[in-house]
């Protein structure tokens, strides 16, 4: 049969913590989640200006295109369409395959 350890293995370890190795570790993990604000708030920022760089080239291409070239400007819509399509495939897929392994290491107890 297997061994069972009890608490007081650690106890020694567990003695030698003071506040000041708590409040160390919380400074840390506060640093750590003001990072982690931060790195999100820039990849927002960052986002927006891709979507409005988007909209600008989408606008752009309707006023110098549409009304000459026609057939130039659907064939761009297509190409930007079936791009489109396939970013969005590749990323549903992914995040289903995310899911999925998520909830087998969360069955699993890992």
């Amino acid at each position: 049969m297997g061994s069972v350890r009890s608490g007081h293995v650690l106890r020694p370890l567990w003695d030698k913590f003071e506040s000041q190795h708590f409040s160390q570790f919380l400074n840390q993990s506060i640093q750590s989640d003001i990072a982690r604000r931060k790195t999100l708030r820039a990849d927002r920022w960052l986002r927006l200006v891709y979507v409005i760089l988007g909209i600008g080239v989408f606008a752009f291409l309707t006023v110098l295109l549409l009304p000459d070239q026609s057939d130039l400007y659907i064939r761009i819509l297509r190409g930007l369409g079936v791009f489109g399509s396939g970013l969005a495939g590749g990323y549903g897929i992914r995040a289903y395959q995310d899911m999925r392994s998520a909830g087998r290491r969360q069955s699993c107890g890992l």
